[in-house]
């Protein structure tokens, strides 16, 4: 039995159970009557010639009203019981099976003059056969039964009282064998019949629950048997399913719900064995309804009574037609979004909760170029591949993941699966689920390798010579000042040497400007193998270079410096079939001693050198205050 009600369901229960019991009162109540007073008559005849006259018609009286009164009991039961007055109707039948045992207990105190208790043993044994009898008919309700019980043993108990010798003795031990066994036979009884009320009372309340389950289940259930049953009954939803009418939906065979005989032949088929295994087959069909659409289900199956399928079958419907609609719509917009990643030049990704690349798609070449599959399972930060990212951009980066804001724009280098280096700026977004639960990132990857290199290469437009390629005038602008600033904090020395090459002039009217140019070229290769790495050498226009030294001990490094590019100046360059001669002019200016910023630098060391090439060239002119006289 199922004991799984609730508090109040199960009370609701007892109380039924209760008013079942007073029914059941009822019921027995004419059989009482009856009994009562055909027991008063036999023994109001057996007893009227040595009883006296009035007592004995006075106590059949007496019982003929009350047997009378079971029967008017029995009527108001059954036509005017109020369950809300159940208490009331019990001790008034109580009051009454009460009065009836006394009655019938006084019969004990009837004056029989019997000098040997004959008579008097056989009414007492009258009188314990009637509260064994009387008891079972009352045993539905405690109160009755102990009122009845203690009306009949009071008289009882007294009239043993008076008796002597081997009779009393006999009389309270048979009062006592038979009190105790009707008390034990009571209970027992009692027990059995209240259990079963109790347990019909909880099992109607739990067919009322499967009932209403049944009923109101979103989905089609239905009850088969074999030909000539089919289906024995279905519920709400499977009649609304098929558009039949519940009575047209009984007996009607199973294959009417089939587009046709051959699907229902290959369910049968396929369904048989698992069935007569005892387990649940399941599948997906295409079912017909009444008016001859046809709709997607899926369907559930099992035997009621493991593989005797004569027992029937439950089959559980259902209509998944709009899941299916809208799985092959996902399916068909997942397509769709496949194909624009397929055509757009992005990498799409994905990654988990922990911040971890789980997927990844693209175009084909993309996805090739990348080495994808080394850095699955890892985040950003644990890919080896992944690089160009300062420790500052890496802490940012990873506090907006975890608070899971969106980013944009976060760049870095990746090594290609084909050995090249590639740049690529990355945007993201985070993911959550239906409950608001953080399940991860997906974004894109833009290869952006192209436009990193032209933004280099227009910086290096930007800051150098297109001629010789060394820095130009805003380059050197930008070294000198920091130059300047550095040896200005830790007391060291800057020097700048102005060159200018004599004679180029000359190789621009005989041989052209291509010629120049290659000169120029030269002499600018020929400067940098002439100085340090850390050393900068510049093209400000013209045939003017400028070389920067941003650390020296002393004027005569400088100088020393100069030398060295004098002689790597004035080597002949050659060009083909000419070899030209040029030389060099050059003024040299130092910090602090000469200025205290890159403007006074530049101008005094240009001073220097025009003083220098004004004197006949080829010559290195340090600044000297006083030429400015």
């Amino acid at each position: 039995m199922n004991r799984s009600l609730t508090s109040e369901k199960r009370a609701t229960a007892q109380a039924q159970t209760r008013s079942d019991c007073m029914r059941q009162l009822g019921r027995l109540a004419p059989g009482s009557g009856f009994a009562i007073i055909a027991g008063a008559l036999l023994i109001s005849y057996w007893l009227r010639e040595l009883a006296p006259g009035v007592l004995l018609g006075t106590w059949l009286g007496a019982l003929l009203l009350l047997g009378a009164s079971r029967f008017v009991f029995a009527f108001l039961v059954r036509h005017r019981f109020d369950e809300s007055r159940f208490d009331r109707w019990e001790i008034g039948y109580a009051a009454l099976t009460g009065l009836t045992g006394l009655i019938w207990g006084l019969l004990a105190w009837m004056p029989i003059p019997d000098p040997e208790h004959n008579r008097l043993f056989i009414i007492v044994v009258l009188l314990f056969c009637i509260l064994l009898v009387s008891s079972s008919t009352l045993v539905a309700n405690t109160r009755v039964l102990s009122s009845f019980a203690v009306g009949l043993a009071t008289p009882l108990v007294a009239r043993t009282l008076t008796l002597d010798g081997d009779l009393a003795i006999l009389f309270s031990l048979g009062l006592l064998v038979t009190g105790g066994v009707t008390v034990l036979a009571v209970r027992s009884h009692r027990s059995s019949l209240m259990a079963a009320m109790l347990d019909r009372h909880e099992a109607a309340a739990v067919l009322q629950q499967q009932r209403v389950i049944f009923e109101s289940a979103g989905e089609g259930i239905v009850f088969l048997k074999p030909k000539p049953e089919y289906v024995v009954s279905c519920n709400r939803r499977f009649t609304e399913l098929f558009g039949y009418s519940q009575a047209e939906m009984i007996g009607m065979p199973p294959w009417r719900w089939h587009p046709d005989r051959i699907q229902w032949k290959a369910l049968v088929e396929a369904s048989l064995p698992v069935l007569i295994d005892g387990r649940p087959y399941h599948d997906v069909l295409r079912l017909r309804r009444a008016d001859g659409t046809e709709f997607w289900c899926d369907v559930t199956g099992m035997a009621v009574a493991g593989s005797d399928l004569a027992e029937g079958t439950v089959w559980v419907i259902s209509d998944i037609s709009g899941k299916r609609a809208a799985e092959a719509a996902l399916r068909m917009s997942e397509e769709r979004f496949r194909n624009l990643v397929k055509l757009s030049s992005d990498l799409y990704w994905e990654q988990d909760a922990d911040f971890r690349f789980t997927h990844f798609d693209g175009p084909d070449d993309f996805t090739r170029r990348l080495p994808t599959g080394r850095i699955l399972g890892k985040t950003r930060w644990e890919a080896s591949d992944i690089f160009g990212v300062h420790q500052a951009m890496w802490e940012h980066h990873i506090a907006t993941l975890r608070r899971h804001e969106p980013f944009r724009d976060f760049v870095y280098q990746i090594n290609g699966s084909d050995g090249h280096k590639y740049w690529l700026s990355i945007n993201g977004n985070p993911m959550f689920d239906d409950t608001g639960r953080f399940v991860g990132y997906h974004g894109t990857a833009s290869d952006i390798t192209l436009r990193i290199e032209a933004e280099e290469r227009f910086r290096h437009l930007a800051y150098h010579d297109t001629l010789t390629r060394l820095p130009n005038r805003r380059l050197l602008s930008d070294r000198l000042d920091q130059a300047v600033r550095n040896a200005a904090r830790y007391g060291h020395r800057v020097a700048l040497l102005l060159i200018d090459l004599d004679g180029f002039k000359k190789v621009n009217d005989q041989h052209g400007h291509a010629a120049g140019d290659r000169v120029l070229e030269a002499v600018a290769a020929r400067l940098r193998e002439a100085v340090r790495e850390a050393d900068t050498v510049a093209r400000m226009g013209g045939d003017e270079f400028v070389v920067l030294l941003p650390e020296i001990g002393s004027t005569e490094d400088a100088v020393m410096v100069a030398d060295k590019i004098h002689g790597a100046i004035n080597e002949p360059i050659a060009d083909g079939l000419h070899n030209h001669a040029v030389g060099s002019s050059i003024g040299i200016s130092i910090f602090p001693d000469h200025g205290d910023s890159a403007e006074a630098l530049l101008h005094r060391a240009d001073h220097a050198m025009y003083h220098g090439k004004s004197r006949g060239g080829k010559t290195t002119r340090l600044f000297d205050a006083s030429s400015l006289n």
